[in-house]
């Protein structure tokens, strides 16, 4: 590691710690204004005790009420007395904790830098017998890059690539939970690398589900038309010329929406029956003549 990354990640430690110890100070403050509320209220019963006294006031039940009231603050006290001796152990412990963080860094810097240790043990993790920045060792790297010190391994294993059919997967499943970001990409990557495809059709058509799903319905109507365009023999020509509609049907286009509702029939006489019959809906709907 780094002695530069080392130093700042020892300095967060310290600082999470100093932080904690804070808050072990300020956990007290209550207690001390609760001790100082109990003391102030004792003052005014003595006071009140004096008075009566001095004034000759002989009142039974007023010194009994005095007598409970101070029992009770002496009971209070007793208890704070227990809390404050509680959170000192506590602050405490957290001092030896800091100690012992501040004792392990220094030896861990001090090893990193080659320095000896007096009288420390090192850490477990730390040996001052391993090689102080030791070179890495290049397997399986062509001479073209290492030279002649590597007799093996001209040749690097080769990268494997996720196919086709694992990216639509993926654009798919990205849909499934309305991750509009993540499935366009897949998408995009598919046709943009693999244009000509067996799924390069349904890419297309699932990137303008995105876009609709979106409802960016410009966009929409751009990618159900080059589905139409590019890809109208495969299996998602029907249902993008029926989407081409519903979006031209959103833009407020309702001339185009008619004219690809109208030829539903024409264009894709063997489409599902569900599919025309949606379409001569949303086209009665409009009022397409």
């Amino acid at each position: 590691m780094n002695h530069k990354y080392l130093t700042f990640v020892c300095a967060a430690i310290l600082s999470s710690s100093v932080s904690a110890r804070a808050q072990q100070y300020n956990a007290s403050e209550p207690v001390m204004n609760e001790i100082e509320a109990i003391r102030q209220e004792l003052e005014i019963l003595q006071r009140q005790m004096y008075r009566e006294q001095n004034d000759g006031i002989s009142n039974p039940r007023s010194a009994a009420d005095i007598a409970v009231k101070i029992g009770e603050f002496d009971e209070k006290l007793r208890q704070i007395s227990g809390q404050v001796d509680e959170t000192n152990y506590k602050i405490k412990q957290l001092e030896n904790k800091i100690d012992l963080i501040n004792k392990d860094v220094d030896v861990r810097i001090k090893m990193i830098e080659g320095k000896p240790v007096d009288g420390t043990t090192p850490p477990a993790s730390l040996s001052l017998n391993q090689e102080k920045f030791k070179a890495p060792v290049a397997v399986g790297a062509p001479k073209s890059v290492t030279g002649d010190s590597i007799a093996k391994g001209d040749d690097l294993a080769p990268v494997k690539t996720k196919s086709v059919q694992q990216i639509y997967d993926e654009g798919i499943a990205a849909v499934k939970i309305s991750d509009f970001e993540v499935a366009e990409q897949r998408f995009n990557d598919i046709l943009k690398k693999a244009p000509d495809d067996k799924l390069a059709g349904n890419a297309q058509y699932w990137l303008g589900e995105v876009f609709y799903g979106q409802k960016n319905y410009q966009k929409a109507a751009v990618a159900f038309a080059k589905v139409i365009e590019k890809y109208k023999d495969g299996s998602k020509g029907p249902d993008s010329l029926l989407k081409l509609g519903m979006s031209m049907q959103n833009l407020k286009k309702n001339t185009e929406a008619c004219q690809a509702f109208n030829s539903m029939k024409t264009e894709f006489p063997k489409a599902d029956k569900a599919i025309l019959d949606r379409a001569a809906s949303e086209a009665k709907k409009l009022g397409c003549k």
